[in-house]
C-alpha cells in the first residue's frame, strides 16, 4: 500500500478579486456556529436513524447495496452499516465495516480544506481512522491524497492550483484508475455570493477531464456555519447539480455523504472533528466499494476428488 499526501496551504494574503474576503476566511478558518436565515429555502435533510436501531439489520442491508446506478437516490444509506455503537463506560470505541471490495486499486482523492488532515496521524488515535487506511480496508493499493485549504473547481487563491488544474497535473504525470472528488463546498459558497460560473458548469469542467475514468463524487453539506453564503441551503443547490451530473455522465457515481453527515461531526459548521473525520473516511471508503465494487471470485471448478 502507497500513500502520497499533497497538502497546500495558502500563506495568509490579498485574496483572489473574484471570492469575496467574507467567503475566503470561512473557507480556512473555524468560525461561530449560528443558524443561517436561508436554510429553510429547501427542504431539510433525512436525519439519521439512531445506532441502536439500525445496528440490528446492518448485515441485511449490506448484502442489498446496489452495484448499477449512479444516481445518489439509488445508493442506499451506509450510516446502517458504519455507525459506531453506543459505547459502554468504559469500553473502546468500534466502528463496524462491511465487507465489500472496490475494484479501484489506484484512487486519486481530490479535496479542500475539509480533506486536509484526514490522512494526518496526528488527528487519529487509531490509525485504522486514517484515509488512506480506509482506502485499503475495502481494497485499494495506491493513494493519492491533494487537498489545499480554500481550494475550489474554478476559482484560484493565493496563486494556488484550482481543482481543474490540480486534476491536470495528475493526469499529466500519468495518474488513472478511481477518482474521488471531495468538491462542491467553496463552489457553492462561491456561487451564492454570485460567481457566473454555475455548478452544473463546474461539475462539466471536472468530469470532462475524466471521461473513462471511475468517479465517485459524494454530495456536500454543512451545519449551520456563521457565514451565510455557505449555508446548507446552497450545498444542496450544488447537490441537486451532482443528481443531474449523474445523468450526463455514465462513469460517475455521486454517494449522498450530505444525508448521513451529523452535525456533532462539525466544528465550525463546514470543518469536521476527530470523530467527523474517522465516519467520514469509513464512509467515503464503502461508498467506493459499493459504487465500484470488485468482481466476483468465479466459482471453484468442480471435481470428482
Amino acid at each position: 500500500m502507497t500513500t502520497e499526501t499533497i497538502l497546500r496551504r495558502p500563506r495568509p494574503a490579498r485574496r483572489h478579486a473574484r471570492r469575496t474576503a467574507a467567503v475566503r476566511t470561512a473557507a480556512l478558518l473555524a468560525g461561530l456556529t449560528v443558524a443561517a436565515s436561508s436554510a429553510a429555502a429547501l427542504p431539510a435533510r433525512a436525519s439519521a436513524a439512531p445506532a441502536d436501531e439500525l445496528m440490528g439489520v446492518a448485515g441485511q442491508i449490506l448484502q442489498a447495496l446496489p452495484e448499477t446506478s449512479n444516481s445518489s437516490a439509488d445508493l442506499p444509506s451506509l450510516f446502517t452499516l458504519l455507525i459506531p455503537q453506543v459505547p459502554q463506560p468504559g469500553t473502546p470505541r468500534s466502528l463496524p465495516t462491511g465487507d465489500r471490495t472496490t475494484s479501484c486499486t489506484e484512487v486519486t482523492h481530490i479535496g479542500d480544506s475539509t480533506s486536509v488532515g484526514i490522512d494526518d496521524p496526528a488527528k487519529f488515535t487509531d490509525p485504522a481512522d486514517r484515509l488512506s487506511s480506509q482506502y485499503q480496508r475495502v481494497g485499494v493499493k495506491n493513494t493519492v491524497l491533494d487537498a489545499a485549504g480554500g481550494r475550489s473547481i474554478v476559482e484560484t487563491v493565493n496563486g494556488e492550483p484550482n481543482a481543474v488544474q490540480v486534476i491536470q497535473s495528475q493526469l499529466a504525470k500519468g495518474r488513472t484508475g478511481c477518482w474521488v472528488i471531495a468538491m462542491g463546498v467553496n463552489d457553492a459558497a462561491d456561487i451564492a455570493v454570485g460567481s457566473t460560473v454555475d455548478a452544473d458548469q463546474r461539475i462539466d469542467r471536472v468530469m470532462n477531464l475524466l471521461k473513462g475514468q471511475q468517479v465517485l463524487w459524494p454530495t456536500v453539506a454543512t451545519a449551520a456555519p456563521s457565514n451565510p453564503a455557505y449555508a446548507d441551503t446552497h450545498m444542496r443547490e450544488f447537490d441537486a447539480a451532482l443528481t443531474r451530473a449523474a445523468a450526463r455522465y455514465p462513469n460517475l457515481r455521486i454517494y449522498d455523504f450530505a444525508a448521513e453527515a451529523q452535525p456533532s461531526w462539525y466544528v465550525d459548521g463546514i470543518h469536521y472533528n476527530a470523530d467527523g473525520l474517522a465516519q467520514r473516511n469509513r464512509l467515503f471508503a464503502t461508498a467506493l466499494a459499493t459504487a465500484f465494487p470488485a468482481a466476483a471470485a468465479p466459482p471453484k471448478a468442480l471435481t470428482g476428488r
